[in-house]
């Protein structure tokens, strides 16, 4: 791999360090400031929004990855189907189980780590791999730099080892998707809304999906993902 495609794979590891350091940042800091609890989680993820939003505008990318953009045109809408079906899936068969604080915040705090994430790993991570891989490249290494990043849940939480590399799996497979659409289409703004709803529908399920409709969904994930790689593998269409 040439010197300047590694400096890129390196910025984008950087980036996601930098990410868990604000992490581990409001961790320390919550409880000092009085915040503990569930809110702490919250805190720290408006941290975390407040660093991507602000290394976004300082790379100047707002409208390059289209947070700002609001109708891509119908081919990308449609695509969306296949993403925002599977959160809602979730919902089957008994909905939705209220946990506390509320559906309200934690809808609130499910969004902004949609924003945070989507920001870092398919704006600012993708766009600077883009520019010197290929797509399919390009897409995977965001992907599994995605997935990786969920290791930090050896650090913030209690879960065991087969979970979090368990969760590192899905996350990389629902990235890679994610990520085939952001680099064709470059439109942000409904993976950011997509990605907080199946949060809230996976954490808040009622029941939860087999271990075969969890395979499937990756299977459909991964496959999706080349489909719409494949539809336009240069640059993002226009806006129409």
């Amino acid at each position: 791999m040439p010197r300047l495609r590694w400096i890129d794979v390196s910025y984008g590891l950087v980036v996601h360090v930098a990410r868990f350091g604000v992490i581990m940042l409001g961790l320390l800091l919550a409880p000092l400031l009085g915040v503990t609890g569930w809110y702490a989680g919250l805190f720290v993820n408006v941290l975390c929004a407040g660093f991507a939003a602000g290394l976004v505008t300082y790379l100047g990318l707002w409208d390059r990855i289209g947070l700002t953009i609001v109708w891509r045109g119908r081919t990308a809408a449609l695509l969306l189907v296949v993403p925002l079906g599977e959160a809602l899936l979730w919902l089957l068969p008994d909905g939705l189980v209220e946990q506390p604080p509320g559906f309200g915040l934690w809808a609130l705090t499910l969004l902004l780590v949609g924003f945070n994430e989507e920001l870092i790993s398919r704006g600012v991570v993708l766009e600077r791999l883009r520019g010197s891989f290929g797509p399919y490249s390009a897409v995977g290494l965001t992907a599994a730099l995605f997935g990786l990043q969920h290791l930090s849940a050896f650090a913030t939480t209690d879960r065991g080892s087969y979970d979090i590399w368990t969760n590192v799996l899905v996350s990389g497979c629902y990235g890679f998707a994610l990520a085939a659409f952001q680099f064709r289409f470059a439109w942000i703004l409904p993976l950011i809304a997509i990605h907080g709803l199946a949060d809230f529908t996976t954490i808040l399920t009622s029941g939860g999906l087999s271990d075969l409709m969890v395979v499937a969904t990756l299977v459909v994930f991964v496959g999706y993902g080349f489909i719409v790689i494949r539809g336009r593998a240069g640059a993002p269409v226009s806006v129409s």
